[in-house]
């Protein structure tokens, strides 16, 4: 099999050693404090672009990309930041309705990189249980974040409810900046792991 998995599948390499070699790889990305500043500048950036910043996006990478402390700190950085914003610079006012708005984003931030940061067995694997374990939080932590929203949606908004239009375009718009935030941070992942291509020569030769 080729491409950019094969290497991680191959039969002639202990899986034990795969697991160890791909998990030390990451703990080496998760250990890098330019990761972390990354994902804080771009989410900051966005919040100045965007009312409605994909937070969802925003706490599961960090979830899947950094150790839980720090993808929780992180993910409540930008939801402050996301709220100091609103209620500043685009002049939300301080109503009940805003505040309980605000409150539900950060619970829901919370609850999606609570879940990415989770990293089951199968993720600490190989490249490809990690993309994998990235689409799963991507759908569970869009589900928890914006089943919250839904939920409460009726009781704050005159009690009408969010199409189904609506939410397919809030989905696309986090599994998009999911997939540009992820992409190099998988790239890095993939170029550590790939086989070095010259072989070290038998010293008992």
């Amino acid at each position: 099999m080729s491409g950019p998995f094969s290497n991680f599948t191959s039969g002639s390499i202990e899986p034990s050693v795969l697991t160890h070699r791909f998990e030390s790889a990451w703990q080496s990305l998760a250990s890098n404090r330019w990761i972390p500043l990354v994902i804080l500048a771009v989410g900051t950036a966005s919040n100045l672009r965007y009312a409605h910043t994909p937070l969802v996006a925003f706490a599961v990478t960090s979830g899947v990309m950094l150790k839980r402390r720090q993808a929780i700190t992180i993910s409540l950085l930008l939801w402050l930041v996301n709220q100091t914003i609103g209620f500043s610079l685009r002049g939300y006012p301080f109503s009940t309705t805003a505040l309980t708005w605000g409150v539900l984003m950060g619970v829901g931030t919370l609850m999606a990189v609570g879940f990415s940061s989770w990293r089951p067995a199968f993720a600490r694997t190989s490249l490809a249980g990690h993309v994998l374990w990235l689409v799963i939080a991507l759908l569970a932590g869009f589900f928890l974040y914006q089943g919250l929203i839904l939920v409460a949606y009726p009781l704050l908004a005159d009690g009408h409810s969010m199409g189904r239009d609506i939410i397919t375009k809030l989905f696309i718009k986090q599994a998009i900046w999911t997939g540009f935030l992820s992409f190099g941070h998988s790239l890095l992942l993939w170029i550590r792991l790939k086989p070095s291509s010259t072989i070290p020569s038998d010293p008992n030769n």
